[in-house]
């Protein structure tokens, strides 16, 4: 059985239910899924209730008493998740159930071909007629097209039945900015020299002679094309290999005339901050609008990213901070993820936070480890279970649960575990 008659299979077993509730995941990945579920069962008169959750906790399985489907979530659970349940994750998981639709059973890449939000209109197409443009704003919130520059696998198909538009151009984040903030805070790649120094970023455009004030959007091709061959000379100068460097430039995606990220990174950060359903609502409405919610996100991301700087720490060559309580568990590894890629660390990155479970742990990974064989959902799962907490994710980016005062362990165990996978 491949995946689209699974889905099939999934999507008949929904339908016989009278009611449902959905748990899904608070980035924007689960947000978009959950959104595409609701507007499907609305359609067809199922009744459901959603909850928005950070992770799945022993206490939120054993509350959960009547169907649900699991969207971004359950692929590192499936030992607590009963069989009146479906689950729609793109999580790696080795592990079988029945009613799982997990890309990896079916020799699709989860963390590059398809999203969780892709899983969810896979089924929900089975008995509702609309667009893929939510799934993928869901695939762009799971960052599913950083590796290649571009959407692949079944995001590829998922695209032409979609709302959203694909064009060449420079991917830096911003291109509505004016330019030396849109280079100077430019985290994919981050310019050497340049990042977080505005002066640095003026100066090189003025060097280049391109008015700084000026958008990207606004600059004539000619001027783009001066400014893209600038930047790569910089990076190849620095000793940057060849996949980064030409992940400057690509495919990006916009509705409406807006890029997609935008909307995407919108979604992320209302669902982090605890307002996951009017994230969820905005979606079904099609009304992206929270522009004074995103510029406080941002503000505090810039704060934690300091902070946590402040308290870098190593084992044994893996570097780490703790967050305590003053950095959100629910943003903590976006923390880690954007410290990794401006300091350029050749070893995984761990993250440490307090919230009411325990200790939330997540780490990241830069992608030429992930391409010597490292798979981080492995590691978090295998150290956080010997520890008596739960964990899974992306081979590059993963999560976990530990109890508190397990952290210099935790250290030790995923050590050993990554030296193990990397034969180190």
């Amino acid at each position: 059985m491949g995946i689209i008659e699974k889905a099939r299979e999934i999507a008949g077993i929904i339908e016989r239910q009278d009611e449902i509730c959905i748990v899904t995941h608070c980035d924007a990945d689960g947000i978009t899924g959950a959104a595409i579920a609701k507007k499907a069962l609305d359609e067809i008169g199922i009744k459901c209730e959603i909850k928005v959750v950070r992770y799945l906790s022993r206490k939120i399985l054993q509350g959960v008493d009547k169907f649900t489907w699991f969207i971004d979530l359950g692929n590192g659970n499936i030992a607590g998740i009963n069989g009146n349940a479906v689950i729609t994750d793109h999580h790696f998981s080795n592990e079988y159930h029945e009613r799982a639709l997990n890309p990896f059973y079916y020799g699709i890449d989860g963390e590059t071909e398809i999203s969780a939000a892709g899983l969810a209109y896979l089924v929900a197409s089975n008995f509702s007629d609309f667009d893929a443009t939510l799934a993928i704003m869901g695939a762009i919130g799971d960052l599913q097209d950083l590796r290649f520059g571009r959407l692949t696998g079944i995001n590829r198909q998922l695209l032409k039945n979609s709302k959203v538009e694909i064009k060449k151009d420079i991917r830096i984040y911003g291109r509505k900015k004016p330019l030396y903030k849109m280079i100077a805070y430019a985290t994919d790649p981050v310019i050497p020299g340049i990042f977080k120094r505005v002066r640095n970023a003026i100066g090189f455009l003025s060097r280049i002679d391109i008015d700084y004030k000026k958008s990207w959007n606004e600059c004539s091709r000619e001027e783009k094309k001066k400014i893209l061959s600038e930047l790569i000379k910089i990076l190849v100068t620095k000793g940057f290999s060849y996949d980064y460097i030409t992940r400057i430039f690509g495919e990006v995606y916009e509705l409406d005339g807006e890029d997609i990220r935008e909307y995407a990174t919108l979604l992320n950060s209302i669902g982090k901050y605890g307002y996951g359903m009017e994230a969820i609502k905005m979606c079904i409405e099609e009304k992206f609008d929270g522009k004074n919610l995103l510029k406080k996100h941002r503000s505090k991301i810039c704060n934690y990213i300091e902070y946590a700087k402040k308290k870098l720490d190593e084992y044994k060559g893996i570097y780490y901070f703790h967050g305590g309580n003053y950095i959100m568990d629910t943003v903590v590894g976006t923390v880690a993820g954007m410290i990794l890629r401006e300091e350029d660390f050749s070893t995984p990155l761990l993250a440490f936070a307090e919230n009411e479970e325990g200790i939330k742990v997540s780490a990241r990974a830069p992608y030429n480890l992930v391409e010597k064989g490292l798979n981080l959902s492995i590691a978090m799962k295998n150290a956080a279970e010997m520890l008596g907490g739960n964990g899974g994710g992306h081979k590059a980016a993963a999560g976990a649960i530990i109890p508190k005062g397990m952290e210099e362990r935790f250290l030790q165990i995923f050590d050993a575990e990554i030296r193990n996978q990397l034969t180190l």
